[in-house]
């Protein structure tokens, strides 16, 4: 994988981390959720007019990432209710990543290099690492299981989905645009019945504005990679948002330093050099 694909899908990840961390932060996960998601809609918008809609091929793509997507959020969202952020979060990436890399390589024909293999390796240890260390208690429960592996299983099928429909979209911003507003609408109709969700909303205006600016400014960059690179490699790089999340944690939350983070982190970094071999 090139240089520059590499740097994208990481910068993506910073990004997806911070707007993560600001989310978990409210302790309104659902309702703030849907506030970013009508955030990042609204900064999709004007750049519509600038890049053009995406292909007539691509919309039955959209629809399928779009249905998918809320699917696997409300997974994510019911496992939150049964257990930690630190558990559900990585442990869902690890399960998407390892269901991407087959599916990949039976669907888009990719052939990964040993060295890429050998990143994605990492990564998927070092998440797994993570997940494992945040469990307390019940927290690894049946429920914790299920939902988690579900939520894990729709995110591998968004990714493929996403990875396909964009190139056949003629503009991966184009398409990113477009499947961040078809995604908030969907969001907003499937939580209307939410208590107070738009008081909530408005409370935590101050979180849903920027971190809705940057999950769009994320997910055009992943867009933007999945177009160009190999969709197992840019998806496992793009993962190590989880990483990303811990060193935020450590420097800004003051969470407490464990060997098993640093080691998760450490094998993270080390995964990054082995996606440029060949």
């Amino acid at each position: 994988m090139d240089t520059i694909y590499i740097i994208a899908a990481l910068c993506s990840a910073l990004l997806h981390a911070t707007w993560n961390a600001g989310v978990k932060s409210t302790g309104q996960h659902a309702a703030v959720m849907t506030g970013q998601m009508q955030v990042a809609a609204l900064v999709g918008l004007p750049v519509l007019f600038f890049v053009g809609m995406p292909n007539l091929a691509s919309l039955g793509w959209i629809a399928a990432s779009a249905l998918f997507n809320v699917l696997g959020l409300r997974a994510i969202l019911r496992a939150y209710d049964h257990g930690e952020f630190g558990l559900v979060y990585p442990m869902s990436r690890a399960i998407m990543i390892m269901l991407v890399v087959p599916l990949s390589t039976l669907l888009a024909q990719e052939q990964l290099p040993m060295g890429v293999m050998l990143g994605i390796g990492l990564i998927v240890t070092a998440l797994t690492m993570l997940a494992l260390g945040a469990r307390h208690g019940n927290d690894f429960s049946r429920h914790v299981l299920i939902w988690t592996g579900v939520g894990g299983v729709l995110s591998a099928c968004t990714v493929l989905i996403d990875a396909h429909g964009i190139r056949q979209s003629g503009s991966p911003f184009a398409y990113g645009c477009i499947v961040a507003i078809v995604n908030a609408a969907n969001m907003t109709w499937q939580q209307r019945r939410v208590p107070s969700l738009f008081a909530t909303i408005r409370q935590h205006a101050g979180v849903t504005l920027w971190s809705g600016a940057l999950s769009m400014a994320s997910y055009l960059l992943i867009v933007w990679v999945f177009s160009k690179a190999p969709i197992a490699g840019a998806a496992a790089l793009r993962d190590t948002s989880s990483v990303f999340a811990v060193l935020i944690a450590m420097v800004f939350m003051k969470e407490a330093i464990n060997r098993a983070k640093l080691l998760a982190v450490a094998l993270a970094i080390a995964a990054i050099p082995l996606m440029r071999l060949t």
